[in-house]
């Protein structure tokens, strides 16, 4: 490496820290130690650090609360975090409060080969920006760079999707194997923890999916088939139930006696259903109301949620579909969710030529309206991107 990297390194299990240590002085990187997150600060206060590599899970001061206070001191600081293989989403909780990548344990050499290099990208583009300014870095220059710097952290999600997805399908082939006692017959203990397990693969196979739809953009494939979106509407709303019961929400759906006919991707549409029930769930208050409403005219079709949740602030609701946004940002957030659900609803609704709404009051709740053509007129669909799949 061309720039000798500062490495603080942050667990509270001494092996890890030993060999992430070895890992990291054999690439050239100056290593020093720290047991939690309030040494971390300490000795970042006595010197600084180009990468700091952070575990999630510590005493003290967790991963997360140290790195908000790493970029309230320093917002071009890189922070890699730490977590275990396959769970990511305490590392896509980081990387939407600032983190530039992850790295899973048990660690693979390769991977924090390439994570050392982007960092090391960054940390000589953010020392040029210091030292000579940012006027003196023509902006042509700074935008490819940064484009660069991107378009790495996307190909490290979509080969880590990949390397994902492989074992997901192999534990899916057990755990129904299991299930449906092909290979015996299972005491009820056994049954009730093999019903959390699919609960969890079920949890992860979607977030996963999520994440592929999420890189793919706007180069996603339609499987348009003729359906009566009533059904994608029951459907999302039923599964749902049991989650907004929990909390005593009422959750009332409305819609037409007649079919709505309409020629769309029914996996996607159900989803995107399902997005914004899950959302006005997640964000309404204990006891609250979601209404879920569909209409039709002779050109499109309607889709209408509504809650009597926690509201948007009027400058918040221009960022509520962009990916990993969520309006609640305390420390100890009291709402789940990657914050991709809202994103991939617009993404879905936009690729079959349709539009979304938000109206919201602080404390008020949020209306939600989806507007879809009918048969899918005047829409084209885009080129599959071979090299996203």
């Amino acid at each position: 490496m061309s720039t000798r990297l500062n490495v603080l390194v942050v667990d509270d299990e001494p092996k890890i820290r030993q060999i992430l240590e070895q890992i990291l002085t054999a690439r050239d990187c100056h290593v020093r130690l720290a047991a939690d997150g309030l040494e971390a600060i300490a000795k970042y206060r006595e010197q600084s650090a180009d990468v700091v590599v952070t575990d999630i899970k510590m005493p003290k001061m967790n991963g997360l609360e140290l790195l908000r206070e790493l970029k309230h001191a320093d917002p071009l600081i890189n922070v890699v975090v730490i977590t275990a293989y396959p769970s990511i989403e305490g590392a896509i909780e980081a990387m939407k409060i600032g983190a530039c990548d992850f790295i899973t344990k048990p660690f693979d050499i390769a991977k924090i080969q390439a994570i050392l290099y982007r960092c090391q990208q960054r940390v000589s583009l953010s020392r040029q920006l210091r030292t000579a300014g940012e006027g003196m870095l023509k902006l042509e220059e700074l935008n490819r760079r940064l484009t660069e710097l991107n378009d790495l952290k996307s190909q490290f999600l979509a080969a880590l999707s990949h390397e994902i997805n492989t074992p997901l399908c192999l534990m899916s082939e057990w755990i129904y194997l299991l299930a449906d006692e092909t290979l015996g017959t299972l005491a009820p203990d056994q049954q009730h923890a093999v019903d959390v397990l699919i609960g969890a693969y079920e949890r992860l196979h979607r977030l996963l999916q999520q994440l592929i739809d999420l890189m793919q953009g706007h180069a996603i494939v339609l499987q348009r088939q003729p359906v009566d979106f009533r059904e994608l509407v029951r459907q999302a709303v039923e599964d749902l139930l049991p989650k907004a019961s929990v909390r005593g929400i009422d959750v009332r759906c409305s819609l037409p006696e007649t079919p709505l006919q309409l020629e769309v991707d029914r996996h996607r549409c159900q989803a995107l259903v399902a997005y914004l029930v899950d959302n006005a769930i997640k964000f309404n208050r204990e006891r609250g109301r979601v209404d879920v409403e569909c209409t039709q005219t002779p050109e499109d079709l309607r889709v209408v949620v509504r809650d009597t949740g926690i509201g948007i602030p009027a400058e918040e609701q221009d960022k509520v579909f962009q990916p990993f946004y969520q309006v609640d940002r305390r420390l100890n957030r009291a709402y789940e969710g990657a914050g991709i659900g809202l994103a991939l609803a617009k993404r879905y609704v936009e690729l079959h030529g349709g539009a979304i709404e938000l109206e919201s009051t602080e404390g008020v709740g949020t209306r939600i309206t989806v507007t879809l053509p009918r048969a899918g007129a005047g829409v084209t669909l885009l080129r599959h991107d071979a090299a996203a799949a």
